[in-house]
């Protein structure tokens, strides 16, 4: 039996070393208690690669956050969305910290950025200082660690950006030093087909396969060998812990050696060849696969290690079998081939829906499913494109014509309906006769109507209520459609800061100056995506 030697040119992250021939500076802790991670850096999201570390903090709101070295506040946010309220620090040495999901900023940014909100009568903002706004020292105090945005929990959200590209480098390079002697866990290996010859066992699909462990050492359980012919790629389940967390995080090293020739790659089963389009900057890409005929063996060994050094490996053996002729599966002409670099069906139209893809929407060519249906509460069938699985990188225009009698309605809204049945707006506006809306989310889509106004009621305080004793008048506010779009607090017809957090439906004002002894009139505005408004009006005693 003849050995084929063949080395898979290399795929990286930044996680595991694309970096490796920079040279770092030592940077101090953004916090003042001990480092323990809850996320590393290059972990795999639905659509987006982790883009820093993700500290604990001790389960709590409100521990210290310094900057990790000289420089300046360049941009701060705040939004009941994403990142929440965060900071971002250009130091002098070519790089920019990010701290996110702040509970709120310290001192005279805190004063800067309510004397921002007020001005502009928004609680939302993105605040762009000037160089000499505000200095800082390594070790000053900026903001308090939270749960704002999007977070699930509080923690800080710490990155490192190259300033002049914005792209993010791993913490860990830049001194953070953690205690862990974990191996990462592997739970399983595949083997991707790849191409229209390619076959697994005679079989056409992917195959997964368990594991059994030694010792940091696996193996496929109860076999050494997968057969195959044609070009095959690899993937591997994997997550590390770090220290003593328990929390599953993504290994900060893949290696794949095929006949001790290395090859490197990640995922939740990370696959070791790249899409064509896949752009996503923390990936310097070759490829990762191997063309296997009747009679090659390949010894296939996976080595996945912690930042820490700590290592795990994974072995099994491809062996080459004759070419098997497999019947493939016939796409049905509601079907379309979709050309990655828009060559082909970069824009399709089927009766009254319509789609359009830049070059680069998707990470590889695809063949999309479409189809369309009728559904009671529609204001147009329901069309769908592709399967909600299915990742795109950039978003994609989608167009309904809405039927005749809705066209003039001014409630509409494109509906996204999921796998499930569950229905959510992704907005939309009327442009040349059809709703037009970007997504990334591919499925079905529909036109509804949003005729309901958003809920708006008190929460700690009720109507005529003495609140000397109480910190903030807090709010419960929602909207089961089109969404919280504006949200305003009046008192005695003056605007007032109002804090919206939408995770939690809340919307609070804490009360301040602008609070006058006596009776007060407050008054809550709410409106949806489409326009529905919502007021509420109480009196408190203060």
């Amino acid at each position: 039996m003849k050995f084929r030697s063949y080395l898979s040119l290399m795929l990286c992250l930044v996680a595991m070393g694309l970096m490796a021939q920079e040279s770092f500076p030592k940077y101090g802790s953004p916090l003042d208690i001990p480092i323990y991670l809850s996320a590393t850096f290059g972990e795999l999201r639905p659509n987006h690669l982790h883009a820093g570390l993700d500290i604990k903090t001790q389960g709590v709101e409100g521990k210290k956050v310094y900057a990790v070295a000289d420089g300046y506040v360049s941009r701060i946010g705040v939004s009941p969305y994403g990142y929440g309220n965060v900071l971002y620090i250009i130091h002098y040495d070519g790089y920019t910290s990010v701290y996110a999901h702040l509970q709120r900023f310290s001192g005279e940014i805190a004063k800067y950025v309510k004397q921002y909100q007020y001005r502009n009568k928004k609680f939302a903002s993105q605040i762009y200082p000037d160089a000499d706004k505000f200095p800082v020292k390594k070790g000053d105090l900026i903001a308090y660690a939270g749960n704002s945005g999007g977070s699930g929990g509080p923690h800080l959200h710490f990155e490192i950006r190259h300033t002049a590209s914005e792209k993010p480098v791993n913490p860990m390079y830049f001194g953070y030093k953690i205690d862990d002697n974990v191996r990462p866990l592997i739970q399983g290996v595949a083997v991707y087909p790849l191409g229209d010859e390619s076959t697994l066992e005679g079989g056409i699909k992917p195959m997964y396969f368990d594991v059994t462990e030694n010792n940091g050492r696996y193996s496929l359980k109860d076999r050494n060998f997968v057969y195959a012919n044609g070009e095959v790629a690899f993937g591997i389940r994997t997550f590390d812990q770090v220290g003593t967390s328990t929390n599953k995080n993504g290994p900060y090293l893949y290696e794949l050696f095929l006949d001790d020739e290395l090859a490197l790659k990640k995922s939740s089963y990370v696959r070791t060849e790249t899409d064509p389009f896949n752009k996503l900057h923390m990936i310097e890409v070759r490829n990762g696969t191997v063309t296997v005929a009747e009679g090659d063996t390949v010894n296939v060994r996976f080595k996945i290690s912690d930042f820490a050094g700590n290592s795990s490996t994974a072995r099994f053996k491809l062996v080459g079998t004759a070419p098997v002729v497999v019947e493939r599966p016939q796409h049905r002409r509601s079907e379309y081939f979709v050309k990655a670099d828009g060559s082909l069906n970069s824009d399709i139209t089927i009766d009254d829906f319509s789609v359009s893809m830049e070059k680069g929407t998707l990470f590889r060519d695809e063949w999309i499913l479409t189809g369309q249906r009728d559904m009671k509460g529609c204001c147009s069938r329901v069309y769908r494109f592709g399967n909600e699985e299915t990742t795109t990188f950039k978003p994609f225009t989608i167009r309904i014509r809405p039927d005749e009698k809705w066209v003039d309605h001014p409630r509409k809204y494109i509906a996204y309906i999921d796998n499930s049945g569950k229905v959510s707006s992704l907005g939309g506006k009327m442009k040349n006769g059809c709703m037009e809306v970007e997504t990334r989310s591919m499925g079905e889509y529909a036109i509804k109507i949003d005729s309901v106004a958003p809920s708006v009621r008190t929460s700690n305080f009720k109507d005529g209520q003495a609140v000397s004793t109480l910190k903030s008048l807090r709010f419960k506010i929602s909207d089961d459609m089109t969404g919280v779009e504006t949200y305003d607090i009046y008192l005695d017809d003056v605007w007032v800061l109002g804090q919206y957090d939408a995770k939690n439906a809340l919307l609070y004002y804490e009360i301040d100056e602008k609070m006058q002894k006596g009776t007060n009139n407050v008054k809550v505005v709410v409106t949806d995506g489409v326009g529905n408004k919502k007021t509420l009006n109480a009196k408190v005693v203060y």
